[in-house]
């Protein structure tokens, strides 16, 4: 997923992302926080993350992501910020794959499973 215009992350954010994707046990608690206040950072962290994040060497990375903050968020507006970033890479059809959807509202359900499909095999 290649994130829309924006500037190059600082060094020490590309050293953060690529320290998740190495040891995803150790830095699990950093995508941890979904308090109001803290959502939009945790988002923009996950999203960072799933950018470089590249099958199948980031597996468990991208699982604990889809099981942890993107599980969390879970709901139509998080499927409405990414719905521009369509279609979706590998990597984050991989991570939204990882979410528990079965409590969730069949819409929801059926909504991320369409996002999902018109994804694979379109990975740019």
């Amino acid at each position: 997923m290649d994130l829309p215009e924006m500037e190059q992350p600082p060094g020490s954010a590309d050293a953060y992302v690529q320290a998740y994707l190495a040891d995803p046990d150790t830095y699990w608690w950093s995508t941890n926080d979904y308090s109001s206040s803290e959502a939009d950072v945790v988002l923009k962290r996950v999203l960072a993350i799933i950018a470089q994040a590249r099958l199948p060497d980031h597996k468990q990375a991208l699982g604990q992501l889809g099981v942890g903050p993107l599980e969390d968020m879970m709901s139509d507006a998080l499927l409405d910020l990414l719905g521009p970033w369509m279609p979706f890479t590998a990597a984050m059809c991989y991570a939204l794959g990882s979410v528990r959807m079965e409590f969730e509202p069949p819409a929801l359900q059926r909504r991320l499973a369409t996002m999902i499909l018109h994804s694979q095999g379109k990975d740019r």
